[in-house]
């Protein structure tokens, strides 16, 4: 994920991870649900590593409608503070060992169309915002950089709560970042449905990602894909915020035509 804004350096931050599933599983039963009071925070998060690991392998290539709301907190002559636009987003993995690739095409700029494969300027523009977050703390490689608490619940509807933080022991391994957050996880699936994270910054800068996620159809699946993503950064004493909604997903296919050759071509 890249970020960037037309009165300052850009900054490259990390991004955000859709969560697929080929399913999703009933509603637990009451053996189930006395199995849940006794999970303990490995076990679950046992479960979150193997899910992101077989979601990654199976996740196809997406597009959505995109809803952005773009802001910079601070007085700026002769550009407005908050924009508001719409766009389609392709993300699209070419293997399935392959890195994702993201395209956006805006349609819609401050209420205005907008002419295809035209660029706008946002306050604050935030790109490649999918990505392989959950693989941060739900990895086989950087479990070890993360302690994992599990919350005591307030109920049995309640969602289970990890909070994450920085083993310090580790956390100079290169693959560490001490990265501080909260997975909150359904019960009955085990799936993550919504994670907040800062990242350590400079002293004169801060960094905060939340994600929303929730069980969507995308052809004859399920998937648990992002609904809606808000990033805020602060860089010296001016706040920036991006937040986007998601929307009308579907597997994403591309055509190719085969014309015939000219008989008369040499």
């Amino acid at each position: 994920m890249r970020m960037s804004m037309s009165h300052v350096w850009p900054v490259f931050i990390a991004g955000v991870w859709l969560q697929a599933s080929a399913q999703v599983p009933a509603p637990p039963a009451a053996s189930t649900q006395a199995a849940a009071t006794n999970l303990t925070a490995d076990r679950l998060v046992d479960e979150l590593v193997e899910n992101a690991a077989r979601d990654h392998a199976t996740l196809p290539s997406l597009t959505a409608h995109e809803s952005i709301v773009s802001k910079v907190d601070e007085h700026v002559v002769f550009r407005k503070n908050t924009a508001k636009a719409e766009a389609t987003v392709h993300i699209v993995r070419k293997s399935p060992e392959g890195a994702w690739t993201e395209d956006r095409q805006f349609t819609v700029f401050n209420g205005k169309p907008v002419a295809p494969n035209t660029r706008v300027q946002l306050p604050f523009d935030l790109e490649n915002s999918f990505d392989d977050v959950q693989s941060f703390f739900f990895s086989v490689q950087n479990r070890p950089c993360y302690n994992f608490a599990l919350a005591a619940r307030a109920g049995e509807d309640a969602p289970l709560e990890l909070t994450i933080t920085p083993v310090s022991e580790v956390a100079t391994q290169s693959q560490c970042i001490a990265r501080s957050g909260v997975a909150r996880i359904d019960p009955a699936t085990h799936r993550v449905t919504h994670l907040e994270f800062t990242n350590p910054t400079g002293p004169n800068s801060s960094f905060f990602t939340s994600v929303d996620y929730a069980a969507t159809q995308v052809g004859y699946k399920l998937f648990w894909l992002p609904s809606v993503v808000t990033t805020r950064v602060v860089i010296g004493k001016t706040p920036n915020e991006w937040t986007a909604r998601y929307s009308d997903y579907h597997q994403y296919t591309a055509s190719v035509t085969i014309l015939p050759a000219d008989s008369n071509t040499q």
